[in-house]
């Protein structure tokens, strides 16, 4: 018995309901990293991240030696922050992240140009992202005025 051209129609759009109705396959959960981060949030903040981020403010020699070594520590250390457990949440804590890594190659472009005020402008860049992340999730940091 040969099926009618409707037939075939109406067999081939109830599998393709059956297949294109159901739900949705859950995403698969993204797999545990398998590096781990030697250093707690403080102790990356205040030996690395902080230290880096002075250097910025510090001076454009520090940014580029005169044997023309980098210091890249600014935007690197934001790699850092978004790693777990580090990361606070996948939302404001990593666009802050980010937004530290943008301006930490701005004041690297400029250190690499020689252009002091460049350097400068992108150093208070970085204070204000610092501030901005330190409000919403170390406001304590704000009652003390030495601290950045």
């Amino acid at each position: 018995m040969a099926l009618k051209p409707e037939q075939v129609v109406a067999i081939l759009l109830a599998a393709a309901l059956q297949f294109g109705c159901g739900a949705a396959p859950k995403p698969a959960a993204p797999p545990a990293s398998a590096v781990r981060p030697a250093l707690s949030l403080k102790q990356l903040m205040e030996w690395v991240i902080d230290p880096a981020a002075d250097a910025v403010w510090d001076s454009v020699k520090t940014i580029i030696t005169e044997q023309g070594t980098k210091e890249i520590a600014p935007h690197e250390s934001s790699n850092l922050l978004m790693m777990q457990p580090r990361a606070q949440d996948q939302g404001e804590w990593s666009a802050a992240a980010r937004r530290l890594a943008e301006t930490a190659e701005k004041a690297l472009e400029a250190a690499e140009s020689k252009d002091a005020a460049g350097v400068f402008a992108a150093g208070g860049e970085i204070d204000d992202v610092c501030s901005a992340c330190h409000r919403r999730y170390a406001p304590q940091l704000n009652a003390d005025p030495g601290a950045r």
